[in-house]
């Protein structure tokens, strides 16, 4: 069976999808596939006139991303801009009329929105757009990026001063934040909070470890994955941030914690009659012991921080918290960058920056050195 985009009726307004059944071989589906494909690209002058910009991302776009070899979690964040930033604005916008003003405008309307990066959504615009100029569709890309990002950086200054210290930890913070956790009676949640704000691992990360990861002869932990979700929102396993894979020592109070834990998940998996997976079993799995997706971590963590008069960091805050307890440890930006698992040393400095004051300081030192 092929099932496609066909346009959009022009009376009704509605999408049309074409779908034939019966073909006896994959490639005669995909004969007939590309046959139709190329009947809606070749528009004649008249219809290039008269295309939406809905249109030229349904019917050309839309594959242009499947070309691009994109992670499926990458995917269908691309695909979620489109469909609740881009598409209600331009979609009925005639592809070749769209000018420097309409692009000003929705700059606006995502700025109302409140969205912290409009610029997230104006970059995949703009890609959109150079794609739409590359292949004849329109003269010129107009989109610029320049006057929005500059926007942006004022407001993300803005906030980062509105919020002080909300985004992380202190040290005493950490302190106090671990003292109250040990006090809990879920070993769970000791364990998966410990590795959050001792290893600074991504939520996502956490989430996917398995007990093959847990180096317990030299107290090693190696992390090469992550769960991640695809366009259609369903769960699955990919490869962590920039595919880059690290491994880390495990302090001592972490590692004494996943050892209790992984004594008392083997019963308690017997106990719900649920089969351990032995080396490949996820360490913090769902009720069904498949690897945990849901927002549960969040909800826990608030509540707990409210019941003990915690500020209210978030799960990545957490992540900032670590790398400004390292850096006080330390003070060497480049075990940061490994720590946290960053492919470029700027993007540990750009992110942690407003959580060390010392380390503007030092950076203006070092160029005035270099200078």
């Amino acid at each position: 069976m092929v099932k496609m985009y066909g346009g959009i009726d022009p009376y009704t307004k509605k999408q049309i999808d074409i779908t034939k059944r019966g073909f006896k071989t994959k490639t005669e589906a995909k004969a007939f596939y590309a046959q139709k494909q190329a009947e809606m690209l070749q528009l004649n002058e008249n219809d290039n006139q008269n295309l939406t910009f809905e249109q030229f991302y349904h019917s050309f776009y839309e594959d242009f991303l499947l070309t691009c070899n994109l992670e499926k979690s990458t995917l269908g964040k691309i695909k979620g801009i489109f469909k609740n930033h881009i598409l209600p604005f331009y979609g009925d916008l005639k592809l070749k009329n769209i000018s420097y003003q309409d692009t000003l405008r929705s700059f606006e309307v995502w700025k109302q929105k409140k969205l912290k990066k409009p610029s997230k959504v104006a970059i995949e615009l703009n890609k959109c757009l150079e794609q739409a100029a590359d292949n004849d569709y329109i003269p010129k890309n107009p989109v610029k990026l320049d006057g929005l990002r500059s926007w942006e950086k004022k407001e993300e200054r803005k906030r980062v001063n509105a919020q002080g210290d909300k985004l992380f930890y202190t040290l005493d913070e950490i302190d106090l934040f671990i003292q109250k956790l040990k006090t809990t009676d879920d070993i769970s949640k000791i364990a998966s909070f410990l590795l959050l704000v001792n290893l600074g691992l991504r939520k996502g990360e956490l989430l996917a470890l398995q007990w093959q990861d847990i180096d317990f002869q030299n107290k090693k932990i190696h992390i090469h994955q992550a769960v991640g979700t695809d366009e259609f929102n369903k769960p699955y396993i990919k490869a962590t941030k920039n595919f880059l894979e690290r491994t880390l020592d495990i302090d001592e109070e972490t590692f004494q914690a996943l050892l209790k834990w992984q004594e008392l998940q083997a019963k308690q998996l017997k106990w719900q009659s649920l089969e351990h997976q032995g080396d490949k079993q996820f360490i913090f799995p769902n009720n069904k012991n498949t690897f945990y997706t849901n927002s549960k971590l969040n909800t826990w963590l608030k509540k707990f921080q409210i019941q003990h008069g915690l500020k209210l960091v978030s799960i990545h805050g957490l992540r900032h918290s670590c790398a400004t307890r390292i850096y006080y440890q330390t003070n060497d930006v480049k075990f940061i960058q490994h720590f946290l698992g960053h492919t470029d040393i700027t993007t540990t400095i750009d992110t942690y920056i407003h959580c060390i004051p010392e380390l503007s300081s030092l950076l203006v030192k070092r160029f005035n050195r270099t200078a």
